[in-house]
């Protein structure tokens, strides 16, 4: 699909779909537009993504199993149910100390 990996106005379970891969990171688009992209991440334990500065923001949740969200060199530590707003014009980055799963929302700033 042009616009994400899942139809519009089809109910889907994230769990079901997605599955860790040893060793990885897992991605799934779930919407892409220019100016929002919203994916499902599995990121298995010692993996890390790194953000560069950019026009975009992102929007955190975590859904299963605890992460470490590093923003200007200031980590905290997010656990199932938590979310954060990562500011497009900072350097951050998303540390798995154990596998976990999350939902990315990247918004283009205005």
């Amino acid at each position: 699909m042009k616009n994400g990996e899942f139809e519009e106005n089809v109910t889907f379970n994230l769990s079901d779909i997605v599955q860790y891969i040893s060793n990885n990171i897992v991605v799934k688009n779930i919407l892409v537009r220019n100016t929002c992209v919203i994916q499902v991440l599995l990121f298995d334990f010692g993996k890390v993504q790194v953000y560069k500065k950019s026009p975009f923001s992102r929007f955190i949740y975590i859904i299963e199993g605890k992460a470490e969200v590093v923003i200007n060199k200031n980590s905290t530590f997010m656990q199932k149910g938590s979310s954060i707003l990562i500011p497009g014009t900072v350097n951050s980055s998303i540390e798995a100390n154990q596998p976990f799963k999350m939902i990315c929302a990247t918004i283009k700033n205005d």
